[in-house]
């Protein structure tokens, strides 16, 4: 007995050793980026046991089971018209990624204030004549959300099909007291939590957030951007926003892009419920705009990382100015590389971030990322005020990237993330005057001097990855 007992630290070592082998073949087998890799590798090595339970609930970047893996393809819908050799050659990566998802002949309209948004939205819900199918992140019974939800149970009284999927974690308040959503359920509406938190528990996806905002009505007209359903991105008052309303975007589009959203949107709840939607009628309008938008879903359910080849293809095409708005900066390392080498290339580099986001952690590891960038010669300005919530790259004046994603490696290689690229004169105009209003508002960034701050910014980059 007291010999099986001296021995049974050899073995908890020994079993700690196996399970450690098996966690970097999973790593290996799912293509990790080195730093990531790196990063949860000392989690393993320095917490025993702990960093394999961290590892098991939160380590993983793609599903698990291959049963009901909503494996999103996208066919074409309209002759690819390329406008601009980038447009072209992101046309083929697509194509390659079996995302065909070029579409011309779509009418769009950028909203940039909370009141606009909100109204666009509540006119779109009132005017809807067949179906209402709403993903987001967050729904939060805050103002905001009860005149929204009280909106949608009108609709489904009157038989309006209404389909509501929200992320469990990311609208934790009301998966946890989901009384409200029982009267939508009374009037003849569905609702849903994406990744439900024992199933994902068990299945060790609870890391797998979907952070997709795709709000279709009559599967023709789409909403899309940052906002989620919340007082913070959405303004009930016409007035000019108020200090509490955060900064935010959202796309109006009508036209081929709606059919691959409710496609993408479709996937999403035969995931979450196993109910099979009717696929959307093949675009019957294609408006007489030439413009071109590019749609890129990203995330768990997809098999490569077309949103990340994307992201870095155009950094490396950049001839004169690469501009960034995200409320959160922690690059991988290709991502950095790219921006570094654009600026010895001799473009413009602009990241234009908030003085301090909602998330700590976030602000804490983004640290020596924007001091790298600002000692290279990249433009760094921090955004004073409300919190800056919009994320969009704009690169030259060829190509406007928007949607969902933040620059960072939970929204490139983990989250579902759904992301626009815009190609219309016309709206890079506008997001230009958009980021000038910005920038005139922000201040530059200056580093500290203080070395052990600069060392304890450099120790927060080894873990970032894990954020």
């Amino acid at each position: 007995m007291i010999d099986t007992l001296n021995q049974l630290p050899s073995w908890l070592y020994f079993l700690n050793i196996t399970l450690v082998m098996v966690a970097v073949l999973h790593m290996l087998y799912q293509r990790r980026s080195p730093q990531n890799l790196m990063a949860w590798l000392l989690a393993l090595l320095l917490l025993p046991f702990i960093g394999i339970l961290l590892y098991t609930l939160f380590g993983s970047r793609k599903l698990l089971s291959k049963r009901n893996i909503p494996t999103i393809t996208m066919d074409a819908l309209t002759t690819s018209m390329p406008c601009n050799t980038l447009s072209t050659q992101l046309t083929q990566l697509l194509q390659s990624n079996h995302l065909a998802s070029t579409t011309h002949g779509n009418q769009c309209t950028l909203y940039e204030t909370p009141s606009m948004m909100y109204q666009q939205l509540m006119h779109e819900i009132e005017h809807a004549h067949t179906s209402i199918h709403l993903q987001t992140y967050i729904f939060q019974m805050d103002q905001t959300g009860h005149a929204i939800l009280n909106a949608l149970i009108q609709k489904a009284q009157q038989g309006i099909q209404v389909c509501l999927l929200m992320d469990a974690i990311g609208s934790f308040s009301l998966y946890r007291n989901r009384s409200k959503l029982q009267l939508l359920v009374q009037a003849g509406g569905q609702y849903a939590f994406f990744q439900p938190l024992f199933k994902s528990l068990i299945h060790g996806q609870i890391n797998l957030r979907n952070h997709r905002k795709i709000y279709l009505f009559d599967q023709s007209t789409l909403l899309t951007g940052g906002i989620n359903l919340a007082h913070n991105y959405l303004g009930l008052s016409q007035k000019p926003p108020q200090a509490g309303y955060w900064q935010d975007l959202m796309l109006k589009a009508q036209g081929p892009i709606s059919t691959h959203f409710q496609n993408i949107f479709n996937a999403d709840w035969l995931y979450t419920t196993n109910q099979k939607l009717p696929p959307p009628p093949l675009p019957a309008t294609l408006y007489p705009s030439p413009d071109i938008i590019q749609t890129i879903p990203s995330g768990p359910d997809i098999y490569s990382d077309t949103l990340f080849e994307t992201l870095l293809h155009a950094i490396y095409s950049a001839k004169n100015t690469i501009q960034i708005i995200t409320p959160y900066f922690i690059p991988d390392s290709a991502i950095m590389n790219a921006l570094l080498i654009a600026i010895k290339r001799g473009v413009t580099v602009k990241l234009i971030t908030p003085k301090k986001s909602d998330h700590l952690l976030f602000d804490l590891g983004r640290c020596s990322y924007i001091r790298e960038l600002a000692e290279q010669g990249g433009h760094v300005y921090y955004h004073h005020g409300t919190i800056l919530h919009a994320k969009l790259t704009l690169i030259d004046q060829d190509a406007l990237i928007f949607g969902s994603a933040n620059l960072d490696y939970r929204s490139l290689f983990i989250n579902h993330e759904i992301v626009n690229i815009l190609y219309s004169k016309r709206l890079i105009l506008q997001m230009q005057t958009w980021i000038n209003t910005l920038h005139h508002k922000s201040q530059p960034y200056q580093a500290h001097n203080n070395k052990l701050y600069r060392y304890f910014e450099n120790l927060t980059r080894i873990f970032t990855p894990l954020l």
